[in-house]
Order: C-alpha cells, then structure tokens, then sequence
C-alpha cells in the first residue's frame, strides 16, 4: 500500500488519511482551544476589565489561579497532550514529502504571530507577547527532521552487499529519531535540574548572565539568571508561549520511530476498520489544526474583549 501523505498540523494535499492521527490531533487541539480560552478569559480579561470599569471576570479569575490553573489535573493532562501533539508532528514528518516546506511555513507563521502578539501587547498592556513560541520550535524541529531525513537517504544508498545495504538503510531510516532520542536523554542527563509543574518548565542548571550569550543559549534551552531563578530571565527569547528546543524538538524527532514503526508497515491499517461517521467531527479538526492554532487565539481573545466592550 503507498504510504498517506500526512502534514504536522493539517494537509490538504493527501489522497488518504489516518483516521487516527486526525483523530488525536484534533483532540489535542481541542484542549489547546479550551486552555487558551480560560486563559483569556480568567487571567488576560480581568486585567482589561479592570482598565474598561468593567468586574465581571474577577470570579473567574479567582477559579481560574486558585483551582484550574496550577491544579495537578491540569498539569498532567497538559503534558500527555503535548507530547501527543509533538509525537504526532514526528509521525507526519516520515509520511510527508515536504518538511522543509512545512517546516518554513510553520515557522514563519510563528514569526506573524510574534508580531500580533507583541502588537497586542503594546497596545492593551498585557504580556502576551511570543517571541518563541510553539509554532517557532515545530517549524524548526520539522527543518530538523528534514535536514536529517535528507542525510539519512545518502547513507542509505551506502552499501554493496545486500546486507550492509539493509543495515544502512535502517540506519538511515531512523537517523532523525535516533539522533533525537540521543539529544533527549543528553539533555535530562546534562541540564535538568527540575520540573516545575504549574508552569511546565524543565528547569536546567545553565546560568548565563551575558545578555546576548543567554538570548542565543535560551533558543536552545531553558536558561536561568542565577542559582535561584526557576524560570527564563527576562531579557531572553522567552515570552508568554516559550518552547525551547530541548527537550520539546526532540520529542518531535523521536516520533520518527512511531511513523517509520508503525506508519511505514502492514500495521499502519490495523485501525482502518474502526473508521467512521462517529468520528468525523474531531478528525475536521484534525485535519485543519494549523488555521484553527492560528485563527482560535485572535477569535477568542477578540470574542472576549467584545463581550467586555459591551458590559462596560
């Protein structure tokens, strides 16, 4: 069977599709809809409300920081999601023909959502500002993937017997998911000093205090002012959305071996007999997950600040 053509975030252009993949996209991005949407509504509109005379999401906000915000459910199912969603974008990768082209789309979007944001944030006052945000890391974890794909066909064809042939193209088959296995585990054993759950950072132990060295480092890495300092210091790339490539680009790259196990094998149409109309409505989102990630953060953040116009 010719393997289907799946993008990280959505795809028009395949003539197949796995079910599931749109499936758990989908969900994850709906989760991401509803998490943005508390946000806006319990931490960003108070502060709003609050300039427009207008106290009707002091309630919410309360909730919002005392019960949902820092609560242990919401922290662990924001992590299984994101690493779904990061594992999901390695898949795609092995199944499409067009990673650097994705990779620079996604970037770039990332880039005009900087602008928005810091846009945003000068005119209302509120620090929503990305300037690495999770757009930025998945359009270079998908040039990754695709630097390192491209590297692996070379030593694929490396070989004169057919044995060191098999050998060099399973090498080169799963040279970008080894590589980000490899770069995982450096990390944790290298860097990682904690985990601050409430706010999902892998605090590291690297404290650069030149301002232009930690700007440069923190693309790489969560880097710290001082001993003491558990999250990005304040002249870094950071930002209200900060997606360091390690370890979250790693996580991408090692969804290569899911997509090269499974997505290139008989295995890949186990799940093709649960298909169906039952399903339909989240594998749309799915399939349509980079428009609704860029376009749900100004429709909510424009719903909200509409319904605050009106009750002022």
């Amino acid at each position: 069977m010719e393997p289907i053509q799946v993008s990280t975030l959505n795809s028009t252009e395949n003539k197949r599709r796995y079910w599931e993949l749109d499936f758990l996209r989908g969900l994850c991005v709906l989760l991401m809809v509803f998490d943005h949407c508390i946000y806006t509504s319990g931490i960003l509109m108070p502060n709003i409300g609050e300039g427009l005379g207008v106290d009707m999401w002091s309630g919410l906000a309360d909730w919002t920081r005392d019960v949902y915000w820092f609560g242990s459910l919401r922290v662990t199912v924001r992590i299984m999601t994101l690493f779904c969603f990061f594992l999901l974008c390695g898949i795609s990768c092995t199944l499409s023909r067009s990673n650097f082209k994705r990779g620079a789309l996604c970037f770039l979007l990332g880039c005009a959502l900087t602008f928005f944001t810091v846009l945003a944030q000068n005119i209302f006052g509120i620090e929503v500002a990305i300037y690495f945000g999770v757009l930025h890391m998945l359009g270079i974890a998908i040039l990754l993937y695709g630097c390192f794909d491209a590297l692996g066909s070379l030593i694929s064809k490396i070989g004169k017997t057919a044995k060191e042939k098999a050998i060099t193209k399973a090498i080169g088959e799963y040279l970008a998911p080894t590589i980000g296995l490899i770069m995982f585990i450096v990390y944790f054993a290298c860097f990682f000093d904690k985990f601050q759950g409430d706010n999902l950072i892998f605090v590291t132990n690297v404290y650069i205090e030149d301002k232009s060295m930690s700007a440069l480092a923190s693309l790489f890495l969560n880097v710290r002012l001082n001993e003491n300092a558990a999250r990005p210091i304040e002249w870094t790339i950071g930002g209200a959305d900060y997606w360091p490539l390690l370890p979250w680009a790693m996580v991408v790259l090692m969804g290569g071996f899911i997509g090269r196990g499974i997505y290139h094998t008989k295995a890949a149409n186990y799940l093709s007999r649960l298909d169906g109309k039952w399903n339909k409505p989240i594998c749309f989102v799915g399939r349509h997950a980079l428009i609704i990630y860029v376009l749900h953060q100004v429709v909510v953040f424009g719903l909200f600040y509409l319904i605050t116009l009106i009750a002022a």
